[in-house]
């Protein structure tokens, strides 16, 4: 009873810092629930246009590897199954049509699906929202319905007409409706409806479709009618795959897994700002009250009850703003729902797991924040009550927890530096490559990261220690005071400090790490010396018309690429192998290559191997090249046998080629694919077609010398109707590719300048405690003569230190951080690219943090400025 009691009323006297400290812990509770519920909102979203997309589909039919590839004789015996209720056909293909939007460049293309439905049997589109007009009602005609996007791209509405454009095609069509998606989904998936049979008379597919959609009878066991026709399909084309609702939607779980986990991830970094803070608070807390914790030693209470006090305390803080912080995060999404109600088109969803991971997490920081503080609580003496009023604080370096928090900070590049196979294979454990990249993948993440921030953290007293006795003279002259008044500000609340500093410290660690790895992966992407100079990608041309591209003036070379998803085979049993068959999906991607034209037109980077041998055995058939991520992940080498697809196929080499990759980041592959890919290996066009049924639909090109690119693609878009395939130098894609990467970075990094902002409360907490415990001598300085303005100076000088140690501790952390990301990239891949250090970033880093130190002291030091000489002096020396 009287542990609370104590708790309250301390809480009463010191309400200025109990509300900042609340209110930290609010902002990153906050700021985890509405990460996690806005990812939450936008997959709710997704899935609800997905649910009115598909409606009360039970199950889907496709073929692997083909769009359109399944015989409309499939639907009729569907048909006539008893459990089914109803099964509808469809075709989706993709094209592009021409951009006219003002602010792109002239001849630009923009991604588009066209939808073949059979009406008026195909009643699942009824359920989407029309903007204007209706659907068509009929298979055949020359109408369309059109999405939101397509109609801001063609700059058209109800009643006019588009030309669709096909291979070397065109089709005049009425537009009768247009549909309303989620905008996230708008700009991805731009959609154009149309009869089935229109559509299939336009690609020359008639009687195929590219999937069926089937409902089955209320009564009908799933499962007997997934196990029945799986059998049945096998016997009509075994590339004929049954997905059962349920397995769909846990794929989609299963591909949104790796985004729900980044948001939990970044969410996290504000909470870890957050208890530093509660750190710093309890700190000053018992700082502050040792006299009084003395005297309550001194009148019977147990160390137990002293250190349960400050448990309690931070238990408290904790709880005041979990009550804050929930309601508010959820404010914060239902605003964002508001604004942006096109995206948020299923408005704002809890999630439950993010309220539980926010709750949970602030509880246990804040216990793990409370316990060095109560620890030095309970070592206070009762003799301390009779001791004088005030100490002088000690000189020493705080070498010890220096010791400390750099042998934590070790672990993380240790085991991704040190030699770990080594000592694994002197325990004797089998396969001692493959156990060391687990240690290293599950120790980075269970131990080395954590070890990092909390090494960092203890070493943070030294840094304070340091700082403040070589910066401190020049920010006595940078701001015009004494260096003797600024002297042991900081060290005289050392831990208080710490606290402070290591809050500010997470948020610059956090923005280094994201962008040195970022930039790092993007400098060492670097395309070969050889290697084609564009890449075209096709929609449905004709044998024929594919070799009239390849005999277009201009063109010196032209190699057909095949691409086929195939299923990832053994992985083996090594840990890590393990582990990556659960953190990656399960396909790999069949490139198939010409033999004799890949060599002579791209230089691919051989780790294991020679080209001359690969060559030979590519051209002999059931050879494959390996990228250094397959074997990464397999561990496997030259000559081993592997399955694709259920094929056997022996490995002629491992490459590491990133140029390869920029077709992946052009093409929309994902039409192509049922399965997922993890990687790459490149085989014959041949294999790929005779297993995989995969038909040429990229070729890359090389050009004449001298010859200007922009004039042939033009050229060449012009011949086969632009709209019916994209050109594109293999330069700009890559500048576009990176572009995107670029603003995705700068997305990720609002986490670490939230974190920062968090940091600023802690540090408002500090200096206003440092000011607090020095009123009476603030109060001295006034009697002497010290203006006004020197003890404002006075304070944003403690303040810029404080800031100084942040971006220490934060630069320090960071970068070691940083090459341990890059070293965990070559863990997993193989490659290790050389460092890239974004220094315009760390710089704005660098100054948000000095920022916020100075903008956090202003109201403090305006309060103690403003304060009478008197009222200063009336504090007492043992004022707190």
């Amino acid at each position: 009873m009287f542990i609370r009691k104590l708790a309250f009323s301390n809480f009463a006297v010191r309400k200025s810092r109990v509300a900042l400290t609340v209110a930290a812990v609010a902002l990153s509770v906050s700021l985890v629930v509405s990460v996690t519920s806005g990812y939450a909102s936008l997959f709710e979203a997704a899935f609800r246009y997905l649910n009115q997309y598909m409606g009360s589909t039970d199950a889907r039919i496709s073929r692997t590897n083909d769009p359109i590839g399944i015989p409309e004789k499939v639907i009729e015996e569907l048909r006539n199954d008893p459990a089914v209720r109803r099964a509808d056909g469809r075709v989706d293909v993709p094209t592009f049509v021409p951009d006219s939007s003002p602010d792109v460049p002239p001849g630009t293309t923009k991604h588009i699906h066209l939808i073949g439905i059979e009406r008026p049997g195909d009643r699942r589109v009824d359920r989407l929202p029309m903007e204007s007009g209706q659907f068509f009602g009929q298979s055949s005609g020359d109408v369309a319905v059109i999405d939101q996007a397509v109609a801001a791209i063609l700059h058209v509405k109800v009643g006019d007409n588009i030309s669709l454009p096909y291979a070397s095609k065109k089709l005049s069509l009425k537009v009768v409706g247009i549909v309303h998606k989620p905008a996230v989904l708008a700009v991805h998936m731009r959609t154009i409806y149309l009869p089935l049979q229109t559509l299939q008379t336009l690609i020359g597919k008639q009687e195929f479709v590219g999937e069926v959609m089937i409902d089955l009878v209320n009564q009908a066991d799933p499962k007997l009618f997934s196990q029945r026709w799986q059998a049945r399909l096998k016997q009509i084309d075994p590339l004929l795959i049954l997905h059962l609702k349920s397995d769909i939607r846990s794929q989609m779980d299963g591909d949104l897994q790796g985004i729900k986990v980044l948001s939990y991830m970044g969410s996290a970094v504000s909470m870890v700002a957050a208890m530093f803070i509660i750190f710093s608070a309890l700190s000053m807390g018992v700082s502050e009250r040792q006299r009084s914790l003395a005297m309550l030693r001194a009148v019977g209470a147990f160390k137990e009850q002293i250190g349960a006090l400050v448990v309690f305390e931070g238990f408290i803080l904790a709880v005041l703003g979990l009550l804050v912080g929930v309601p508010l995060g959820w404010l914060w999404v239902e605003i964002l729902a508001h604004w942006f109600n096109d995206v948020f088109t299923a408005g704002a969803v809890i999630s439950f797991g993010g309220v539980l991971f926010g709750v949970a997490g602030t509880l246990l920081t804040a216990l793990a924040a409370s316990l060095l503080p109560a620890w030095t609580a309970t070592r206070v003496s009762p003799l301390e009550a009779m001791a004088p009023l005030s100490h002088a604080p000690s000189g020493r370096a705080p070498i010890g927890w220096a010791l400390i928090g750099m042998c934590l900070a070790g672990i993380d590049p240790f085991l991704l530096f040190g030699p770990v196979q080594r000592i694994i294979a002197l325990l004797g454990i089998h396969d001692a490559p493959a156990a060391a990249r687990a240690v290293k993948f599950y120790g980075h993440f269970g131990l080395g990261l954590a070890g990092m921030l909390f090494g960092f953290f203890l070493m943070a007293p030294m840094f304070v220690w340091v700082v403040e006795r070589l910066v401190g003279p020049l920010a006595a002259m940078l701001f015009g005071i004494r260096f003797a008044l600024l002297r042991q500000q900081l060290s005289s609340g050392l831990w208080r400090a710490a606290g402070a500093a290591a809050a500010l410290m997470v948020g610059l660690a956090v923005l280094l790490v994201m962008q040195i790895a970022g930039h790092t992966l993007l400098g060492g992407w670097k395309l070969p010396d050889k290697f084609p100079d564009i890449f075209i990608g096709t929609s449905g041309l004709s044998p024929a018309e594919q070799r009239q591209l390849v005999a277009t003036p201009g063109i010196n070379d032209i190699m057909p690429i095949t691409i086929a998803s195939t299923s990832l085979g053994s992985l083996g049993g090594s840990p890590f192998a393990i582990a990556g068959s659960m953190l990656v999906p399960d396909a790999t991607m069949f490139i198939g290559i010409d033999p004799d034209k890949s060599f002579r037109m791209m230089e691919l980077d051989f780790r294991e191997g020679n080209p001359v041998e690969a060559q030979e055995r590519l051209k002999q058939g059931d050879w494959v090249i390996v990228t250094q991520e397959y074997r990464q992940l397999t561990g496997c080498k030259i000559g081993d046998s592997i399955k694709l697809g259920g094929h056997p196929f022996r490995i002629a080499g491992v490459i590491w080629s990133p140029g390869i990759d920029v077709m992946v980041g052009m093409y929309d592959m994902g039409d192509q694919f049922e399965q997922r890919t993890v990687s790459s290996v490149f085989g014959s066009v041949a294999d790929s077609e005779k297993y995989f049924g995969a038909k040429p639909y990229i070729f890359a090109a090389d050009l004449q010398s001298g010859l200007e690119r922009v004039e042939l693609i033009k050229r060449i878009k012009k011949q086969f109707n632009a709209e019916g395939l994209q050109v594109g130098d293999v330069r700009e894609i890559k500048t576009r590719i990176q572009t995107g990467f670029l603003h995705l970075l700068r997305l990720m990094s609002v986490v670490a300048f939230a974190a920062m902002g968090v940091a600023s409360l802690g540090v408002t907490n500090t200096i206003m405690a440092g000011v607090r415990t020095r009123r009476w001598q603030f109060g001295i300085l006034r009697a002497i003569g010290v203006t006004r303005d020197q003890l404002v100076r006075l304070v944003l000088a403690e303040a810029l230190l404080l800031g100084v140690v942040g971006c220490a501790l934060g630069l320090g952390a960071g970068f070691i951080m940083g090459n341990d990301a890059i070293a965990l990239t070559a863990v997993v891949t193989g490659y290790t690219p050389d460092r890239v250090v974004p220094w315009n970033v760390v710089a704005i880093g660098v100054g948000s943090i000095l920022f916020i130190a100075l903008a956090a002291s202003i109201w403090p030091a305006v309060e103690v400025a403003r304060s009478e000489p008197l009222s200063l002096l009336q504090a007492g020396r043992a004022s707190t």
